[in-house]
């Protein structure tokens, strides 16, 4: 969690993905919309990251949709460096695509 003066500004969920060796799913990064912009997402993932090195990990996969309200999504995980690895078509519905994501750490 991110938190500033008692209040929560963001939270991370992440674990190991089962049957794999070091590969881990981020499942859920949110942050407060006012927050937004401030880097509290970045400073969350870059500790999620430590914390996945020191446990020998060496993969992180994130899925996320295609539809044009998560362009921002998009681009945060671009400016992070996690890297488009496969996409799955229709998968939510005609037209959003379920996209992967990865990070080698």
């Amino acid at each position: 969690m991110a938190e500033r003066d008692g209040e929560l500004l963001g939270y991370i969920c992440y674990g190991p993905t089962p049957m794999t060796q070091g590969t881990y799913d981020l499942y859920w990064i949110a942050s407060a919309p006012e927050a937004r912009g401030q880097g509290v997402g970045a400073r969350l993932v870059a500790e999620m990251e430590a914390d996945l090195r020191a446990q020998g990990g060496r993969l992180v996969r994130v899925e996320t949709a295609s539809q044009d309200a998560y362009t921002g999504t998009h681009r945060f995980y671009a400016a992070i460096r996690y890297d488009e690895e496969a996409r799955f078509r229709d998968f939510y519905a005609p037209g959003d695509d379920l996209i992967i994501l990865k990070k080698k750490l």
